[in-house]
């Protein structure tokens, strides 16, 4: 019973660690979002689905207001994703560096893209462009509960509102609750994005979590 309890209470700190760990990096007015990004990075989840927008919207995505998808930009109203690292080549994207040549969603003022899940999502990801610090991103549950948000100035590593390589990074944001819809708005700027990826399987960090909790529950029944 004494070796129990002590792998219980060892156990108990590394789940009580890695929560706090995890609410502390790039937490986003919730403690079920956990933000991450790398400037020329790609999806942290290797089993996500990859949606380029390179042919007529996906089922997945609605557009509605001024929201829209352009090839290349005028440089005034919208500015493309820009390429660097990884990020165009892991997509198959071009060019390999430089301002995004491909399609990509533009929300406009006022505007919105919305992203509806037919099954239960724990992990989002995106190629987002010249961040605006009030660029946002809203997480809703299957019964339509905010989970929580995501803000531009929310996004770590990344330079706001800069058009070159350092203003866009992979964004990659995990959930611990599953949610079933994402909505891109901007209240003061154009938010663009493109290679969003998407899983029901959280990032390594969040399944060992979940596993150590699941040794917790099978130590306090022994």
């Amino acid at each position: 019973m004494k070796t129990n309890n002590t792998q219980f209470r060892m156990a108990l700190f590394a789940v009580t660690v890695l929560a706090l760990s995890a609410s502390s990096t790039g937490i986003a007015k919730a403690s079920a979002l956990t933000v991450t990004a790398e400037i020329g990075g790609v999806p942290t989840v290797s089993s996500a689905t990859l949606e380029k927008f390179n042919e007529p919207a996906p089922p997945i995505l609605t557009l509605s207001g001024s929201a829209w998808l352009p090839t290349g930009g005028n440089y005034y109203d919208y500015v493309p994703p820009y390429f660097s690292g990884s990020t165009a080549a892991f997509f198959g994207e071009s060019p390999t560096n430089g301002f995004d040549s491909t399609q990509y969603v533009a929300v406009m003022l006022g505007s919105s893209a919305t992203f509806n899940f037919l099954t239960p999502q724990h992990y989002f990801g995106l190629l987002w462009g010249s961040i605006g610090t009030t660029d946002c991103l809203t997480f809703y549950d299957s019964m339509n509960n905010v989970i929580g948000t995501v803000l531009g100035r929310d996004v770590p590593t990344v330079v706001p509102a800069d058009w070159g390589p350092n203003g866009t990074g992979y964004v990659n944001i995990t959930s611990t609750i599953a949610f079933s819809c994402v909505v891109a708005t901007s209240p003061d700027s154009t938010f663009e994005f493109d290679d969003v990826a998407y899983s029901p399987t959280p990032e390594p960090a969040t399944l060992l979590l979940l596993g150590l909790g699941g040794l917790i529950l099978r130590k306090r029944k022994a």
